[in-house]
This record gives structure tokens, sequence and C-alpha cells, in this order.
């Protein structure tokens, strides 16, 4: 999702939130997850617990309704023009820019068909969700944009593990017609790029999974990317045998960077490398996880069919007490969050 400047900016909001919550009966921005669903073409949504119920283990678990329905409006043949909804036929990769006043661009990946395509997604009075209308935003990307992100400028980021290449769309390009990526990083010319997948971005850095990495390269690797060219990278994960081919999926949550592979292990490294990498959960098949800017990490296991909360604000990592089910949705794969409208009056408060 979407960090860097925004990061500050939404941290701020909420913590003013929280204290006008206590003293004048102001209630804090709504939250939502969004989620990719590969195996049934869709995404979907779903409301997120209120801050002081995420541990009451009586709580209804919401089941995660359509935001974007892939098989619908699907165009075909001659009638199917760039302005057309082509639906959704293994959405992907996943990456959400918050704005102002509960709304943001989703961006999706669909690799089986090589488009990359933007919604505005609105909160409403009902506090659910609504997606505008779908926009290509570039082509030929078949087989390639598995993971997105987007940092706090707009700018959109995506890995092509067979090419092994890291590629940027600039803020500023995404509305033109169709644009290309350019390639920031590739194996040709840093060692440390072997089969990039998931990434994520604090706009000040990137990081990312190698799915070819070994005790050279590294399987979670964070690179300062400079405008000359001149990219430094250093090693996360992957030192040790026992991290060599894990890593997949990569969310960041304050100084900690979080990753999951084909095993039922949540893991856990300081961004700046000074821990070792510490197994901080334990699912049955997670993927995708992403931060509320606070105190919490929600992470999508497709083995449970469900989104689970544990704590994310580690001064030192550990293992985590509270783990704990949110959210049921049917083979979640990424996922993002997404902020309401912000503070409203309650009433007779």
């Amino acid at each position: 999702m979407a960090l860097g400047p925004l990061v500050g900016s939404v941290g701020i909001i909420a913590a003013v939130a929280l204290l006008l919550s206590r003293e004048t009966g102001y209630q804090r921005p709504e939250r939502f997850v969004i989620v990719t669903s590969p195996g049934t073409r869709n995404v979907l949504w779903a409301p997120l617990p209120k801050f002081h119920d995420l541990t009451l283990k009586d709580r209804p678990i919401p089941d995660a309704q359509i935001l974007i329905d892939g098989a619908a409006s699907k165009c075909s043949g001659w009638a199917c023009i760039e302005t057309s909804n082509h639906g959704l036929e293994e959405p992907a990769g996943l990456a959400l820019y918050q704005k102002a006043g509960g709304k943001a661009w989703l961006y999706v990946s669909d690799p089986k068909v090589g488009f990359l395509y933007r919604y505005e997604v609105t909160s409403t009075w009902r506090n659910t969700l609504e997606a505008g209308p779908q926009e290509l935003v570039a082509s030929n990307l078949k087989d390639a944009a598995y993971w997105l992100a987007v940092d706090g400028f707009g700018n959109i980021f995506y890995t092509d593990a067979e090419a092994g290449t890291v590629s940027m769309i600039k803020a500023e390009d995404v509305s033109k017609s169709v644009p290309q990526g350019r390639t920031v990083l590739s194996s040709e010319k840093m060692e440390k790029v072997a089969g990039p997948a998931g990434i994520a971005t604090d706009s000040t850095a990137l990081y990312w999974a190698n799915l070819k990495g070994d005790r050279s390269t590294g399987t979670l690797v964070q690179a300062r990317v400079e405008g000359s060219g001149n990219h430094s990278a250093s090693i996360l994960a992957g030192n040790q045998d026992m991290y060599q081919a894990v890593v997949k999926d990569v969310c960041l949550a304050g100084d900690n960077v979080f990753f999951t592979g084909d095993g039922q292990s949540l893991f856990a490294v300081k961004a700046d490398g000074s821990s070792d990498v510490t197994e901080v959960a334990k699912l049955e098949q997670p993927k995708g996880c992403t931060f509320d800017q606070e105190t919490t990490l929600f992470v999508a296991d497709q083995g449970s069919n469900g989104i689970y909360s544990l704590p994310a604000n580690m001064n030192q990592l550990r293992r985590a007490s509270h783990v704990d089910k949110v959210a049921s949705v049917r083979g979640p794969h990424q996922i993002a969050m997404f902020f309401g409208a912000g503070l409203r009056w309650i009433e007779g408060a």
C-alpha cells in the first residue's frame, strides 16, 4: 500500500482520532481490508473490527464481500477496446494508494492476460466499499507483475521473476495512455536481484523477495534506488539455511519487515538488518500482509480462507501471543488496508 509521506499523515490522523474519540465523542475512521482472490476471479473487501474489539473472542467474523466481480461485464473479440471493462481472469497483485475523504486508487494486476488495472474505491455512508470503472494502466505484463507496491508519491512498482527485473511506472505517467514501466533494478546489473517476487516500499527504499535467492544474493533484500543508477543493496534474510527458500510475499510495518513463503510461517526482521530473522506466527498457508499504520498486521491465510491480525509494533521481534481471525474470504492472496472518510460525530456522545 502507499507509504512514505502518507504513512506519517495517516499515523498522525489516527493518533488525533484516538485522542478525540476518548475526549470528545468522535469516532476513528472505519478500516477495511481489500483482498485479491485469483481462484474466484474476484477482488473482495471486509470491514475490520474496532480497535478495542481486536482481542474479543466472541465477536462475529464477517464474510468478505465482492468489490470487483471479475466475471462481470467482460468484453470479447472486436468489442474489446482500451476503455472496455475486461473483467478479471486471475487477479493477483494488489496495491492501494490512499487519498483523502475515504477514497483510494486500487491497482490490480492480472498476469494471466498481462494487464494492470486501477479502480477508484470509495467508502459509503453505509460503511461499505464501492469500486469505480476499470481503467487500464499497463499492458504487455503477461506472466509478470504478480506482486505490486505503491509509494507515497503514487509511483507503482512491480516485479518480473522470470525476467529478473523490478520496474516502476511514475505517478505522472499513470493517467497517460497505457504507459510502460521502466526497469529500475535488474539481475543483469545487480547480483542481489534473483527472481524478484513480493515487493514493498517506504518511499526511501525497496524491499523484495528473491525466488532464486541463495547465500550470496539473499532471499529478502533492501535497496535504495538512486536517480544516478548507483543502487546499493543489503541482504536482510537468506544467510541461514532454514530461510533460503521461504520468501515470496513482503510487507512493511514501521521498522519491521514481515514475509511469508510456501510454508506455514510468518517471519519478521528489522528493516535496518539489525536483527536475526524471527518466526512470529504460524498459519496454514499465509500469503500477503498489510499494516494499519498503528499497531496491527493483517495477514491473508489462503489455507484457512481467512484474514488474521497480530501485533506488528514489536521493538524486539518475538512470537506473537495473539493471532486472531478477523474476516473470512475464499482463497485470499494479496491484501491492502483501506481507511474510511475519517472522523465522524457520534450521536448522543
